[in-house]
């Protein structure tokens, strides 16, 4: 039986390329892949209040979208998860960012808001395959030594993804106005999509590790108790990795429940409630995503130092100072946000908030180091957007109802960081370990 080891073991070619190359392709595809990944989700939450006007439809049918979307990127991330595990990585990864980058395309010029909604349904479906295989290709290349800085570093560019959305968004609506800014910025990041998707065709490597497997598999010489199953999605559910499956679907959950209280409510809080000119709405947005994007590496790395449990656990309790300050100031009535925002405490309650995301910059390194290379795509994905369909799609519209106002709805965000903390503590961890073809 033949293991594997990292493709920066030593020197020579991987998949027909030099070791360098190769690895700078995976961390290139992997970075943009998470970039879009972000700019995607946003593409709804941003520009909201001015979707539901241009679509003649209130605020809550548009969270309603979100929701919808989120739960097409459960069946996305388990669809593509497998085919990633099947087929490969890299032509599952070029399908998926093709498929958003139409969808994109697609809900610009959406008439209607059934049409709007099946174009992010569309969306989600193809979202749901860039997680899982980002990760599963870096954890297959990168060497150990600094896979959780490397790892955050990656997951950060989720938020780069919003940034660059927001920046796309902001200047297509000073160009074309509210109505038709908001559909340009969706052609505009499409058409980029779109061609990132033709570039991962012609140049993305597959990854050696999947490869090595696939030979192995092929020669008889993979046991049996390590050769995938018949059944879709049955490995993640047997030889020991059902309990690993489920914790990490609830920790993904958690996260988005923290993350997404701010993309879903935060520029609707300030635009709607505080009556905040779009342009210093989308300051304090952008401030709290450099926040978020700064919190990922920084986890990241201090999980390679004590480990990733522990260092989501830190990112937790960030983010439960952060809620549940502005949940005090939201129940005592002083959750306001002015022109001079830099004196507002709940400015800088929201700003902890944001930081308490840093768990993310974990978890896609701690699922790859858990799940074998024969389910590694499948165990993330389905992770990883299961938490998304519960945190981004079911949370933010159920926090609303029970909420009745926005800026409680925002403050129950406080719900993702609690959840996290406590089942972190419970959770599998195999930091650091050495990831093999056959495993």
């Amino acid at each position: 039986m033949s293991l594997l080891r990292t493709p920066e073991a030593g020197p020579g070619v991987v998949s027909g390329l030099a070791r360098p190359v190769y690895l700078r392709r995976i961390l290139v595809f992997a970075f943009l892949g998470t970039l879009f990944d972000g700019a995607e989700l946003n593409l709804v939450g941003y520009p909201m209040a001015y979707i539901a006007e241009t679509l003649h439809v209130s605020t809550i049918q548009i969270v309603q979208i979100s929701t919808l979307q989120g739960f097409a990127s459960i069946v996305g991330g388990l669809v593509c998860g497998w085919l990633g595990d099947r087929i490969g990585r890299r032509w599952t990864y070029t399908a998926s960012v093709l498929i958003f980058g139409i969808a994109a395309i697609l809900g610009g010029l959406a008439p209607t808001y059934l049409t709007f909604m099946l174009t992010r349904i569309l969306a989600g479906v193809g979202m749901g395959g860039l997680f899982g295989l980002a990760f599963s290709m870096f954890a297959e290349s990168w060497k150990t030594a600094r896979r959780g800085a490397m790892g955050g570093s990656i997951q950060a560019m989720y938020f780069t993804g919003e940034i660059v959305t927001e920046g796309v968004v902001y200047w297509c609506t000073l160009q074309f106005g509210l109505h038709d800014g908001w559909r340009a910025g969706y052609v505009v990041i499409g058409v980029v999509t779109l061609v990132i998707g033709g570039l991962a065709a012609l140049l993305l490597p597959e990854s050696e590790q999947w490869l090595a497997y696939r030979r192995e598999l092929a020669a008889g010489r993979v046991p049996e108790g390590m050769r995938a199953a018949k059944v879709p999605l049955v490995d993640l559910f047997r030889g020991g990795y059902a309990a690993g499956t489920v914790l990490f679907i609830v920790l993904a959950s958690a996260m988005f429940l923290t993350t997404n209280s701010m993309i879903a409510y935060l520029t609707t809080f300030l635009v709607s409630v505080q009556k905040l000119p779009l342009g210093t709405a989308s300051l304090i947005v952008l401030f709290g995503l450099v926040v978020t994007a700064v919190s990922y590496p920084a986890t990241g790395w201090l999980s390679d130092v004590i480990r990733r449990k522990w260092a989501f656990f830190v990112s937790c309790l960030v983010g439960i100072i952060g809620f549940g300050w502005f949940l005090t100031l939201v129940a005592t009535g002083h959750a306001h946000v002015g022109h001079d925002y830099w004196a507002s405490p709940a400015f800088w309650a929201l700003m902890l908030c944001a930081g308490g995301s840093g768990g993310f910059g974990v978890l896609g390194v701690w699922m790859a180091e858990f799940f074998p290379t024969r389910i590694r795509s499948s165990g993330s994905n389905t992770g990883y957007y299961a938490g998304r369909g519960i945190g981004a799609g079911l949370f933010p519209l159920v926090a609303l109802g029970i909420a009745g106002s926005v800026p409680m709805a925002l403050a129950l965000g406080v719900v993702g960081p609690v959840v996290g903390a406590v089942v972190s503590l419970f959770a599998p961890d195999r930091t650091g370990r050495e990831i093999r073809a056959v495993e």
